[in-house]
Order: C-alpha cells, then sequence, then structure tokens
C-alpha cells in the first residue's frame, strides 16, 4: 500500500511539474480588444507573431496574445470587468464609463490610435451631396449611424452635433459596423454616416457625397482610442508585459516601416480580407496616427473627456493622471528596443 502511494505521489508531483511546465512555455494569457482594422491592429499582431516570430519573440513564451472582436469600445467595459478580457482598447468616453459606471480600477497603457492630427486621416462624416443636410442643424429629425454608442466614432460624432444645438433627443441614432454604413446611406435607410479610411476611396468614387464636419473639427486632435488594462492584472505580471510591449513596440515600428510595407499590406488583407486597393493608404500618412513608442497622448483624453461632460454627453469627469494611468511598461519596454535588446 505504501508502495502505491509512493508510486501516486511521484505521478501526481510529475503531472504538477509539467502543467507549471506548460503554462510557462505559453506564457500569461492575454486577450486584446479591438473594434475595426487595420486601424487597430491587434488581429494583425497576431498573424505577424506566427509570420516573423523574431519581431515577436517573447509571443507564445512569457505571454500568449490574441485579438478578439467588439463592435465599439463601450461593450468591452463589460468584458474586462467580468473577466473576459485583459485589454481594452477604449476611448476616453468609453474610459470613462469604465471608471465612473463600472467602478473598474484600470490603467491607460498604451497607444493605438489617434485621430485629426495635421497631416494625418481625420474621419469624416458624410452626408449626400443633393440631400436636404446643408448645415449640423439640419439633421434635427433624421437618422445617424453609429458603430456602438459611447466609443469614439461616437463621441466624436456627438460632440460636433451638440456644438451646433442638435441634442441626442433630435435624431434617430442606428448603430451598425463601419463596413455597412456605406451600403446603409446609399440605401437611405440613415442620412449621416462616418468613414473609415478603408471605404473613403470607395465614396470618393461614387461622388454623390460630401463631408458635413470631420472628427478633428468637432473635438481637435484626439487620442482616439487607447489600450487600458486592470490595475491588479499589471500588478501581478509586470515582467510579462513589459516583454508584451517590447513585441509591441517592435511591431508597430514594423507596420509603419516602408521597407515592409508589402509586407504588411499583405498581412492586412489576409486579416480583413479587403482588396490592396481598399487598404492602399495603410500605414502611411493617410491613415490614423499611431506612436511608434506607443505613447498615448493623455492631454488630449483629458480635453476630450472634460468637453464631453461639459456638453452633458458624459455624467462625470475623471482626472486621469495620475490614477488611471501607468506608462511605466511601455517607457522601459521602448528602453529595451532602442537598445537593441
Amino acid at each position: 500500500m505504501k508502495l502505491v502511494f509512493k508510486i501516486f505521489a511521484v505521478v501526481f508531483a510529475s503531472l504538477i511539474a509539467a502543467i507549471g511546465s506548460n503554462a510557462h512555455a505559453d506564457g500569461v494569457p492575454i486577450r486584446i480588444g479591438w473594434a475595426q482594422a487595420p486601424g487597430h491592429l491587434a488581429p494583425l499582431f497576431d498573424v505577424l507573431a506566427t509570420k516573423h516570430p523574431e519581431i515577436m519573440p517573447h509571443q507564445g513564451k512569457t505571454y500568449d496574445a490574441s485579438g478578439i472582436h467588439f463592435g465599439g469600445s463601450t461593450p468591452q467595459i463589460q468584458a474586462i470587468a467580468i473577466g473576459e478580457l485583459e485589454i481594452a482598447a477604449f476611448a476616453p468616453s468609453s474610459l470613462t464609463l469604465a471608471i465612473t459606471n463600472a467602478q473598474l480600477d484600470v490603467r491607460i497603457v498604451s497607444d493605438v490610435i489617434q485621430d485629426g492630427l495635421p497631416g494625418h486621416y481625420d474621419e469624416p462624416f458624410i452626408v449626400k451631396k443633393d440631400g436636404p443636410i446643408k448645415t449640423i442643424a439640419d439633421l434635427k429629425g433624421k437618422r445617424v449611424a453609429t458603430n456602438a454608442i459611447g466609443s469614439a466614432s461616437d463621441n466624436a460624432m456627438r460632440l460636433g452635433l451638440r456644438k451646433n444645438g442638435v441634442q441626442d433627443r433630435d435624431f434617430t441614432t442606428v448603430e451598425a459596423d463601419f463596413a455597412n454604413m456605406v451600403p446603409m446611406i446609399e440605401g437611405d435607410k440613415v442620412d449621416l454616416v462616418a468613414v473609415m479610411p478603408q471605404f473613403i476611396h470607395r465614396v470618393d468614387a461614387l461622388g454623390k457625397y460630401r463631408t458635413l464636419f470631420t472628427a478633428g473639427q468637432a473635438r481637435g486632435p484626439a487620442q482616439t482610442v487607447f489600450w487600458v488594462m486592470r490595475a491588479d492584472f499589471i500588478a501581478a505580471h509586470r515582467p510579462a508585459l513589459v516583454d508584451f510591449f517590447e513585441d509591441h513596440i517592435r511591431a508597430v515600428r514594423w507596420f509603419l516601416d516602408p521597407k515592409s510595407r508589402e509586407q504588411a499590406l499583405a498581412i492586412a488583407m489576409q486579416v480583413t480580407k479587403q482588396s490592396r486597393e481598399d487598404l492602399d493608404y495603410a500605414f502611411t500618412d493617410a491613415d490614423f496616427y499611431r506612436s511608434l513608442d506607443m505613447q498615448p497622448n493623455i492631454r488630449a483624453a483629458q480635453r476630450e473627456i472634460d468637453e464631453s461632460v461639459k456638453l452633458g454627453l458624459l455624467p462625470k469627469a475623471v482626472t486621469l493622471s495620475p490614477s488611471y494611468v501607468d506608462l511605466s511598461l511601455v517607457t522601459e519596454a521602448q528602453k529595451r528596443v532602442d537598445q537593441g535588446r
């Protein structure tokens, strides 16, 4: 009996060791929310890690990252709250709601995309040239499309409307995926849509639409989306997260490097299933701005939050820095990359 017990103990200990070894080999699971690609690079990173492991050498070792698609930033609040997401792609508006409504202890950790910067893409909100909408005030009684209420695009749109006296009660909101917005305005199902850069050439080719206003005109240069993590997750996995950002800074720079443009576009086409013509703008000045060091513009995010509260789009303001910002991970990772580690 004692011999059987000893054998069982040895086998059990071996199983535990194997499980621990496999867990270490797989790394810390990191599920990353994203809303639209290739603006959000998360699903493209997944492919890059398999095609060029030398760029992201820690993937599958100290961490194991994967992108998860959402319709916008606000649906990610619940996902990160219940532990189904480690990194949320939040707008300033959705981050504010996560803090004030969901009471989440979260931190801004890096840049994703910035909008309205001079020389880069500035999200347009379009209407029909020959339609009845000549000014923003004419949207009263009309139908506007949005990807998700409270998202980055949605908040920019509502800021533009409220600054011109158009309140939420004055129009009908229709939620739709960005890919469906141009067909919806073509089909007279809505009167105003936002246009992502991968669809702008189609709009221009139709020749039937004009920009009523842009996100930049509505809110100025903006930190459109940033990555956010829970504070307890950062505390529990800091070394792996520095490895994560070391890989991802290197990956962002690879996507934006003209030398790797053809390979980058091939990955974008693979992920989005869109044509080369649709994606010809990607990773150029015609695209959203991305920081090469993944450093977000906290000042721009704070300005948008304050303005949104002033106009009644958010019920309560938050002061982002220092309580809800932790750039130590991306800063340490940047130093590693720049030192050639």
